[in-house]
C-alpha cells in the first residue's frame, strides 16, 4: 500500500507485473493465465499513464490493490478462524501448542490485528500522497515533523472538557 510517490508507485506496480509474468509459469490453469494476462496488462497500462498522460492514477490503482488484498486477508482471517473452527488453521495450530489459548480467541486476536494494520497502511498510504509529502521519500514523509499534532491544543481541550464536567457536577 505504500504508494505515495510516483517512482514508489511505479516501482510496487512494476514488481506486481514481474510477479504475474512469473507466476505464468506456475499456473497452469486456463483461468489464472487469463487473469495474470489481465492484471499485468492493465497495471502495465497505468504504468504508461501514470508516464505519459496523467499523474497520480497509478498511487490510487496501487492503493487499490493493497486495499482489496488486505480486506481479503481479514474476511479470509475470519472465516477461517472466528467463524468457525478449521483443523488445519494456524489458529488451531496455535491451540494443540497452548491448550489454554482457544483458536477462536487467537482468530480475534489476528482479526483485530490485520484491521488495525489495514487501516495504518490505508492511512500511510494516504498521508504519503497528501501535499506536504510530494516532494519527500518515503520515510522523509514518515519521520518529519510537518504533522500537526499539536500537544498543547490537545491537553487544552482535555482540561476544558474537565472543568465543564465539574462544574457540570457542582451544579448538582
Amino acid at each position: 500500500m505504500f504508494s505515495g510517490g510516483k517512482r514508489t508507485a511505479t516501482g510496487v506496480a512494476g514488481t506486481l507485473v514481474g510477479l504475474l509474468l512469473i507466476s505464468l509459469c506456475y499456473a497452469p490453469n486456463r483461468t489464472m493465465v487469463l487473469l495474470n494476462l489481465g492484471y499485468a496488462v492493465v497495471t502495465s497500462v497505468f504504468i504508461y499513464l501514470e508516464w505519459a498522460v496523467f499523474s497520480p492514477i497509478l498511487n490510487y490503482v496501487v492503493l487499490f490493490y493493497g486495499a482489496f488484498v488486505g480486506i481479503h486477508a481479514i474476511f479470509d482471517t475470519y472465516q477461517d478462524t472466528i467463524r468457525r473452527t478449521v483443523l488445519r488453521s494456524d489458529a488451531y495450530a496455535c491451540y494443540e501448542q497452548c491448550p489454554c489459548c482457544l483458536p477462536k480467541c487467537v482468530g480475534i486476536q489476528w482479526g483485530l490485528l490485520n484491521v488495525a494494520l489495514q487501516i495504518f497502511g490505508v492511512w500511510v498510504a494516504l498521508m504519503q500522497m497528501s501535499d506536504e509529502c510530494q516532494d519527500q521519500g518515503w520515510w522523509d514523509c514518515i519521520a518529519s515533523d510537518n504533522w500537526d499534532l499539536n500537544a498543547e491544543k490537545l491537553w487544552e481541550w482535555e482540561e476544558r472538557s474537565l472543568t465543564f464536567a465539574c462544574n457540570k457536577h457542582m451544579m448538582k
